[in-house]
Parts: structure tokens; C-alpha cells; sequence
């Protein structure tokens, strides 16, 4: 007879090691001084109403959103760095209570009133706003206290008679009643009495903590003797016997389905019936939760003493490890087997095998070829076949065989997979291609055969029959004894493929080192546009609800293939894939090659490098509380702009820097923001980073809006906007330019007046110089020539000779008479009115000596004065004339009326008589043609009149 010795050890080699500890690990986030909180123990906790989430800690207030931590201490107003009590009135302003009195928060700032000086040596444990805007203040020693504004701050339960009452909880109804929890029990105030609730009105006088009132009324009190509820008269107390984990309760908080509670060993969650306890042993990393919060996406916090703040992330994934029944957190490869019955492949810890209860381990020593595992497959025998570094192990009815087959190098294998209707069993190798085993040899495939890479990590099979191998050269497929391949060159975005995975419509999709791929057979689609792209992919995974999950390095992705190939943008295509991560509850980010399985009850194992993780995606709820979206800081050239819109700035202040968040918390690293500067981009901008900068931006008007979405794509319900205005450099103003402008046109015009007034001086100088030459030189001589035909004629000459002479000496008269014109007009010193109008006259009395006509001159508003343009002297004086020689010559009119008028800007030339045509028919000879001729060279208008006298009347415009 064997030993008990003998046969335990028997026992223990038969059906393996069974772990000693069958926990699970329940998912928290812990935020503590690693993270950036001021202190480690928090008693308090508030979400506002932007979202932000609010830590009161034994050492200054937080301010948490989502990822970093803004603080404030005494230095900054508080009138303690220990923080007990917070609440938001309806005006937006954070009520904070300390252990030296209470102040409150607005616009970033904390105040005080002069009243609150009353409670500087007090504890205030507890501030409730009731519904007329009125603040209770519930404190240690000095009781119940009510602020309904300046000058109205009154002891209230000292004015009923208690005095030092030890109040620590205040909340109230929406009647009006005000419940007061002390160390000595419960109190009411209903406006006229402040009333002791002792046994007999059926509550326990035991020590209250916290109160909450629920929507039907009823009051839930977290005290020292477990958790009690009373309405009506009538109360209920839960404890340890039914189910709740320590009596000593410091807090509560209602959610739509139950109560979260927090205690001095952990918290736990009523439902009404039961209670679900969460300790140190699920996750939690401090056993006394001092409050609990519910967020308004539905997250739980707990506020502890000595582990921060941790926030309960649900029930997505259940997660072991070497702590809670693992022989390695090293996890890379899945199997379920007919029974159930999940079996765990790890490397250096053996195989493992979970029965629903616990695991049971299988070692070298209980027969298996090596602890470093790949792969586990059972074949259609309902054998367990196991891939090591160092060979193939075979466990049937509870025995380990290793494979032989002589020549075969069946190391390192990675994955192994059975024909059905062959009988072959495939099996692939790191760095030895893929084996086709028959049940007595092997036929090897590598390089030589056709692979173009001898590491070789799935083999699959598709519906016509084809093996397709993924392996570090593409992916191979190989039929009637050939191979054909899929490479980058084809579209695959990387040539190392780790996993291939054929879906429940044929396509098959390819996994990474760079992202994932689909082949329908035709065409090849690469997943190359989004973030996720860059990350490796290990497996992907389609589900019965034909949901697609994609293990990588950093985490696990739910993808939607559709949304994300018919996505017309960037936004919807980020939207098509959803992470899930220790954020989430994931045991680590970092899965393993072959680490997925996907169980017949539609949960997915995953194995990564720090253990596993039980997913659970029927659990999944869509986040439908819209991200909240917040500037956190706007820089401008380095100075901090509080005004939101309507800022203005010189171009030398051309550099915005604006950060920002998006208030979502259960998954704030997965916010996507959706950003645009109007007046310098015309497209909508994506980014997932919390900062973003403009340098050197151009003078023009902005306007900066940015929108959220959460990690389920809903976008915020509102834009956060950042108006301003960029003015442009004095030389761009538009007044500058107007100013240079009138500038540039003024020195133009004073050169032009400058230039034309210098060359007008030299124009007369030069006209006086020749007027004088003509005078003094031409003239002279046709004076002396007429002087000399005189003398000669005088003399004793010929008929013919002194006809000759006489006419000479006319003709040279003649020209000295119409040279005295020219040199008349010539001369600017002539160029007046008044020079007009004077040698008009001379030349009247000239023409008219004796007898002739009466000349009435009518120059009375005539500016003596005015210069006129050369040209139009000239031309007015010979067209004038020009009529008075037609007079002279064909008149017999006894007055003459000659009129001038000049203003500066028109003239008016008109002369007339009285005659008649007694003295001959006056004609449109040669002079009255000189009269149209000159007129037209001025610009005038000129009409001739012949009838009742003869006018000539001329009228223009300088």
C-alpha cells in the first residue's frame, strides 16, 4: 500500500498546483501626491457645476480636471490649510469649510466676510444650501449656524439652548426641514422648534456623520452603528449582519440606483437589498474611505485617509495576477476547452487552468516540456497541445507527452492549429517557419519553400481552402503546394505581422507592428489614418454582436470598421475607435501577442505583461453626459488675459498660447478636441494634447473656439471662445496710410507748386529778357529801317526808287507796330487785368484819334490785380483787337461799349456798337475768322452778331 505521502504527491502531479488565493482584483484609479494632489488624505469631495472636481485634504483644496491639480492654501486665503466641508451655492460661489472657520471661492479667489470672524476658532464639518439660497453651516462645538447674507449670520441651535452642540452633518428638504446630524444623534429644524430625535421617535441616538435626503424624502444617515434610514416615523439600521462591511460609517452619497458608503474598511454599494463591499483585497488602496462622490457621468470617488482619492472604475473587467492565483503575470496566450474550462498559457510560469473558481497551475514538474508557453490549443480529440520555447507538450487525461518527430525543430512555437479535414496539425515556429504534421512527420515550410519569413506567428485557414500564415515577411498564403504573399508593397502597413484573425464574412484582417489591415481577397485596406495606426497591434478580434476589439501596446481598441471607411472626416474617423485601458480597469496597457480569446459566453481574456484581464463587453454603457470644455490659461506674449472676448493687442503682441480642458472623467486621456482660430484657418483643427500656440500671428480680428468630445464621441454641449484683436503696426493703420498719403500728396504738390513756381519765375524772366530783346534789338532796327526809307526819300531820287522806299519804310511801321503786340504779350510783367485793360484803351485811342465813336468801358468789378494765363491774354487782347478794327473799318456807329470780365476761374470778352451797315457790308472776312480761331484756341465760345450793331461776345473757362 502506498504511503499518504505517495499518494498526494500522485495527486499533486495528476491535476497540478491549485492556488491558494482566488481573488479578484476589482479596477480603481488612484489620484494621490504621485499624481499631484496637495495631500494624501482627503475628507472631502464637490463636483461643481462646470465639472471640475473639488478635494478638500488635511493640507489645502484641489481642484482636479482630470488630469492635473490646482491648489490653494492659507497663503492664498483659506483660513485653513485643513479642509472638512464643501458645497456650491446656487450663485456659482464654493463654500469651503475648515478647522479654523469657513470662506468661500469666486472667480478663482477666496473671500471672507467680517462675520465669518465668529467661527475663526471653530471646525466646520458640514455647509448645506437650502432651497431659499440660505447657508447652513454644521460645526464642532459651536453648532448650527445660518448666513443669509451680510449682517445676517446667527447661531441657530444656540438660540434654541444648545450651545456647544457637536454638529457634523446638515442637510435639508424642499419644505424647508433642516436635519442635523451630532455626535450625540439627530436633530430637526423646521423654522419654530429645534427638536432632539431620541429613541421613542424612532430613531438610535447614536453619533451621525453624514445625512442625505432622497428624492422620496427619506433620510439616510451614516452613523457610528451602521446605516440608518428614517421617514415617517420610522426607521431602519443596516449593519455588518446584513452585509455591510464595518458599522462605522463616514459617509454617504445617492445614486439613481443605490448608495455608496463609506467606511473604516473600505466602501461598499446598497442596492436596496445587498450590499457590495470593496476593500484593500479588490483594489482599493486605503481602507478608510472618509466621503464618497457620484460624478455626473457616473463615477464613483472615494475620498481616503492615506491613499488619496480612488475612483471605482465599474465592473468592465475583473483582473488577477501573481497576488490572486497566477504562477506569472507574464500572460500570452488563451484556450477554452469543451468543458469551459479556460487554460492560460504564460511565459516561465507553465499553464494554468481556470475552472470559474480558481486556478489550477501545471509546471515542469507535473510533466510539461518547459514553463515558458505560447500557445495552448485543444484539438478535435479534446487533447491540450502546448507550444513552449523548447517544444510541443500534449496533455490528455491528466498526463503531459511531449511531441516527437525526429529532425524537427518543434521549438519556440507560437501557435499550432488543426485541419479538420485533413486530420494535419499546422504549427508554427519563431525562427523555423510553419510544420505540417501529420501525426507521424513533419513537412517543413520556410524560405525555401516560398515564405519570405522564417518567423511565423497564426495560421489560419479560409473558406476555399487556402493556409494563410502571418509572419514577419506579410502574410503568406499558400495553396495547391504554392505561395502567394500580401506585403507593404501591397498596402499592408507593416511587413510584421503578429496575428490574423478571418471574420464571420471571410474578411480577413491583419495585425501589426504598425496598425491593422482588411483583406476581402481583392482589396487590401490599411487602417492608416488615425492615432491608432501607429500603436501595435496584436490580435484583432470580432465578437458575436460582430464587434471588432484590437489588442495593442496600449490597451485594448473597440473598433468599427464601417464608421471608420466611410468617415468624411477626421473627427468621425478618431470616433470609430474607442480605448479601454487602466483608465478603464485593464490590469496594463501592454498586451501580449496571442494574449485574446474571446470565450463562448461573449467575454474576452486578455493576457498582458502584468497579468489578466476578464473583460466584460455586455457592460459597456455609453457615456451620455456631454464633456464640459474650459480655458485653464490664455497667454498673450506671455501675459494672462482673463477677458474672454473683446481684447485687444499692438503687433508686437502676436504670440497666443491658450490651454485648455475638457471635463470628462472617465476617460479624460481619450478627450478629443476640435479646434479653429477664425480670421487664420478656414478648417477645423484636431488635437488630443491640452495646449496649443499661434506664433507671430498677423494684425486681423480672431475669434478662438474649441469644442470636446468624450471617449464615446459625444461633443460638448457648448464652445469655449476666446475673442480678440491683433491691431496692425502704426505704418498699417489706416490713418497712418491716410497721413502718408496726404503726406506723399503734399510734398508732390509743394514740389509741383515749387518747381512750377521756380520755372514760372524763369518763364517770365526768360519772357521779359526776350520781350526786352525784342524791343530794344528788333524793334530798334525796324525804327532806324523806317528812319532811313524817311531820309532817303528825302532826297533826289527816282519815282520808282521813292515808291520802293515808301513802301519800305510803311511795311517796317507796320512790323514795329505788330511787334510792340508781341512783345506786349510776351512780357510778364504784362500779365495782369489791369495790363489787359489798359492797353486795350491805349489801343483804342489809338484807332479812334478824332471824331470817332464814343468807347464806354465796363470794368467796374474787375480785380485789376488777377494774373492772367499768358495764352488767354493773349488771345482775348487780339480777338478784341481784331473787333475793334472791324469797327474802325466797316462802322458807322457813333458808341462803342467793350466789356471784360475775369474772376479767376472764367472771362467774358463782349464788344459792341451801335452802327448800321451804312459804311459797307460787313463780311465773315480774314479778321472775323482770327476772332473764331482764337477763341477756340482758349476753350471759349465765341458770337458774332451783325444785326442791330455789331457784337462780338466771347465766354470761357481757364
Amino acid at each position: 500500500m502506498k504511503s499518504f505521502a505517495a499518494i498526494a504527491l500522485s495527486l499533486i502531479l495528476t491535476f497540478g498546483v491549485v492556488s491558494s488565493v482566488y481573488g479578484q482584483i476589482m479596477p480603481f484609479r488612484t489620484y494621490s501626491i504621485e499624481q499631484g494632489l496637495s495631500e494624501s488624505v482627503v475628507h472631502s469631495l464637490l463636483q461643481d457645476d462646470k465639472g471640475y472636481i473639488w478635494l478638500g485634504t488635511g493640507f489645502g483644496l484641489n481642484r482636479f480636471d482630470g488630469v492635473e491639480f490646482k491648489k490653494w492654501y492659507e497663503e492664498d486665503g483659506l483660513p485653513n490649510n485643513r479642509v472638512n466641508a464643501l458645497e456650491q451655492s446656487k450663485d456659482g460661489r464654493l463654500w469651503i469649510g475648515t478647522d479654523r472657520g469657513i470662506a468661500y471661492m469666486e472667480a478663482d479667489s477666496i473671500h471672507t466676510e467680517p462675520e465669518f470672524e465668529l467661527l475663526r476658532e471653530s471646525v466646520v464639518l458640514s455647509i448645506y444650501e437650502d432651497y431659499e439660497g440660505s447657508v447652513w453651516i454644521a460645526t464642532e462645538g459651536s453648532g448650527l449656524w445660518r448666513f443669509d447674507g451680510p449682517q445676517q449670520f446667527m447661531n441657530v441651535s444656540q438660540e434654541y439652548g444648545f450651545r456647544d452642540l457637536m454638529a457634523r452633518s446638515v442637510t435639508g428638504t424642499g419644505e424647508g426641514k433642516i436635519w442635523i446630524g451630532t455626535a450625540s444623534g439627530l436633530f430637526g429644524y423646521d423654522g419654530e422648534t429645534f427638536k432632539k430625535y431620541r429613541s421613542r421617535d424612532g430613531v438610535s441616538e447614536v453619533p451621525v456623520n453624514e445625512l442625505k435626503v432622497d428624492p422620496d424624502g427619506k433620510l439616510w444617515m451614516a452613523t457610528e452603528a451602521g446605516l440608518i434610514t428614517y421617514l415617517n416615523g420610522e426607521s431602519e439600521i443596516f449593519h455588518t449582519d446584513a452585509g455591510l462591511n464595518d458599522c462605522r460609517i463616514h459617509s454617504l452619497s445617492l445614486s439613481g440606483d443605490g448608495v455608496w458608503i463609506g467606511t473604516e474598511r473600505g466602501a461598499s454599494f446598497f442596492n436596496g437589498i445587498s450590499f457590495e463591499n470593496y476593500s484593500s483585497e479588490n483594489g482599493l488602496n486605503a481602507i478608510t474611505v472618509y466621503d464618497t462622490l457620484v460624478d455626473r457621468e457616473g463615477n464613483v470617488w472615494l475620498a481616503t485617509l492615506g491613499g488619496g482619492a480612488n475612483m471605482f472604475l465599474g465592473e468592465l473587467f475583473k483582473n488577477y495576477n501573481v497576488d490572486t492565483g497566477l504562477s506569472n503575470n507574464m500572460v500570452v496566450g488563451f484556450e477554452e476547452d469543451t468543458s469551459g474550462n479556460i487554460w492560460v498559457a504564460t511565459y516561465g510560469g507553465g499553464i494554468l487552468r481556470y475552472n470559474g473558481e480558481e486556478f489550477i497551475q501545471y509546471r515542469e514538474e507535473d510533466g510539461l516540456v518547459d514553463d515558458k508557453t505560447y500557445v495552448i490549443k485543444e484539438d478535435s480529440d479534446g487533447r491540450i497541445w502546448i507550444g513552449t520555447r523548447s517544444g510541443i507538450s500534449i496533455y490528455e487525461d491528466g498526463n503531459f507527452e511531449t511531441l516527437e518527430s525526429p529532425g524537427t525543430p518543434f521549438n519556440m512555437v507560437r501557435d499550432i492549429f488543426e485541419d479538420e479535414e485533413s486530420g494535419d496539425i499546422w504549427i508554427a515556429t519563431y525562427n523555423s517557419g510553419v510544420f505540417r504534421y501529420d501525426g507521424e512527420s513533419a513537412e517543413q515550410f520556410d524560405t525555401r519553400s516560398g515564405l519570405l519569413n522564417n518567423t511565423v506567428m497564426k495560421i489560419r485557414k479560409d473558406s476555399s481552402g487556402q493556409m494563410i500564415f502571418a509572419t514577419y515577411g506579410g502574410i503568406a498564403m499558400l495553396k495547391d503546394g504554392s505561395f502567394n504573399h500580401l506585403t507593404v508593397a501591397d498596402g499592408l502597413p507593416n511587413n510584421g505581422v503578429i496575428h490574423i484573425h478571418i471574420d464571420h464574412e471571410g474578411t480577413l484582417w491583419a495585425s501589426t507592428f504598425s496598425g491593422i489591415a482588411s483583406y476581402d481577397g481583392e482589396d487590401l485596406n490599411a487602417v492608416t489614418t488615425s492615432a491608432q495606426s501607429n500603436t501595435i497591434s496584436y490580435f484583432t478580434i470580432q465578437d458575436a454582436e460582430n464587434g471588432y476589439w484590437v489588442g495593442t501596446n496600449r490597451g485594448i481598441y473597440q473598433f468599427d470598421p464601417e464608421q471608420f471607411f466611410s468617415a468624411e472626416t477626421r473627427v468621425e474617423r478618431i470616433k470609430s475607435f474607442k480605448l479601454f485601458d487602466k483608465n478603464q480597469g485593464l490590469v496594463a496597457n501592454e498586451l501580449n501577442a496571442g494574449g485574446g480569446l474571446l470565450a463562448t459566453d461573449g467575454t474576452l481574456w486578455l493576457g498582458s505583461v502584468e497579468g489578466i484581464s476578464h473583460f466584460f463587453p455586455d457592460r459597456i454603457t455609453t457615456n451620455q453626459t456631454p464633456p464640459g470644455i474650459e480655458f485653464e490659461e490664455i497667454m498673450m506674449s506671455g501675459e494672462l488675459q482673463k477677458q474672454l472676448s473683446g481684447t485687444e493687442f499692438g503687433n508686437e503682441q502676436n504670440f497666443l498660447q491658450i490651454s485648455f480642458t475638457g471635463l470628462s472623467f472617465e476617460s479624460p486621456e481619450q478627450i478629443l478636441y476640435e479646434y479653429r482660430l477664425a480670421g487664420l484657418e478656414d478648417e477645423w483643427q484636431t488635437t488630443r494634447d491640452r495646449t496649443v500656440r499661434y506664433t507671430s500671428l498677423p494684425p486681423n480680428e480672431y475669434r478662438f473656439r474649441i469644442r470636446a468630445y468624450n471617449a464615446d464621441g459625444l461633443q460638448s454641449s457648448e464652445e469655449a471662445v476666446f475673442a480678440f484683436t491683433i491691431h496692425p503696426p502704426i505704418w498699417q493703420q489706416w490713418w497712418f496710410f491716410a497721413l502718408l498719403t496726404a503726406a506723399v500728396f503734399g510734398l508732390i504738390f509743394f514740389y509741383y507748386r515749387h518747381f512750377k513756381a521756380r520755372k514760372q519765375i524763369d518763364i517770365e524772366r526768360m519772357r521779359v529778357q526776350i520781350a526786352s530783346d525784342l524791343h530794344d534789338d528788333v524793334g530798334s532796327s525796324l525804327t532806324e529801317l523806317a528812319l532811313q526809307t524817311d531820309f532817303l526819300m528825302a532826297g533826289d531820287i527816282s519815282d520808282e526808287l521813292r515808291d520802293t522806299l515808301q513802301q519800305l519804310g510803311s511795311q517796317s511801321r507796320k512790323i514795329v507796330s505788330s511787334l510792340d503786340d508781341i512783345v506786349w504779350s510776351i512780357d510778364s510783367r504784362n500779365d495782369t487785368a489791369g495790363d489787359v485793360t489798359d492797353r486795350m484803351q491805349d489801343y483804342i485811342n489809338q484807332v479812334f484819334r478824332a471824331g470817332g465813336p464814343k468807347v464806354n468801358y465796363h470794368f467796374d468789378n474787375l480785380k485789376m490785380d488777377d494774373r492772367l494765363p499768358v495764352h488767354i491774354k493773349e488771345n482775348i487782347y487780339l480777338i478784341f483787337k481784331e473787333s475793334i478794327n472791324n469797327i474802325a473799318k466797316h462802322s458807322n456807329a457813333d458808341q462803342v461799349d467793350v466789356m471784360f470780365a475775369y474772376d479767376g476761374k472764367s472771362y467774358r470778352l463782349k464788344v459792341k456798337d451801335n452802327g448800321t451797315a451804312s459804311n459797307g457790308t460787313r463780311k465773315s472776312g480774314q479778321g472775323l475768322r482770327n476772332i473764331e480761331l482764337r477763341s477756340n484756341r482758349i476753350g471759349g465760345e465765341v458770337e458774332i452778331r451783325n444785326s442791330d450793331g455789331f457784337t462780338v461776345h466771347v465766354v470761357g473757362t481757364v
